[in-house]
């Protein structure tokens, strides 16, 4: 039995489009952040003329916001942080130097490092891994 995507906004359009050349268990395997599927629907509509842009970033927005890349900010790079948190190098410094204290157990442990916007956390907070 295939696996059904999660309801929301644009799901429609992501099965029709989507699904036109793979089964959804392929989709809902991966993770990413906007950037990264804004480049892979680049990648596999390049040659659909027909699927508008605004029609691509909906498809982006769809995927980023159902099946988006987590981290462990107690295991992964700067960059690594940087990139699935969307946050700044400098903000994701400061989340590897403060880790050296200890390991985070919970959003608030992030919330506390000075210089980095919690509220940012806050928006991402389900990308977050410990």
């Amino acid at each position: 039995m295939a696996q059904s995507l999660p309801d929301g906004a644009d799901k429609d359009l992501v099965e029709t489009v989507c699904t036109a050349c793979h089964d959804s268990a392929r989709i809902i395997a991966k993770q990413g952040t906007k950037a990264d599927w804004q480049a892979k629907i680049l990648e596999m509509l390049q040659e659909c003329p027909d699927i508008t842009q605004a029609e691509r970033d909906r498809i982006a927005d769809y995927l980023a916001q159902n099946f988006p890349r987590r981290v462990n900010v107690n295991k992964a790079s700067a960059k690594e942080i940087q990139g699935a948190l969307e946050i700044s190098a400098r903000e994701a410094e400061a989340i590897v130097r403060y880790r050296e204290k200890g390991p985070f157990r919970a959003i608030d442990d992030l919330k506390k490092i000075p210089g980095v916007d919690g509220g940012k956390l806050e928006a991402v907070r389900s990308r977050v891994e410990f």
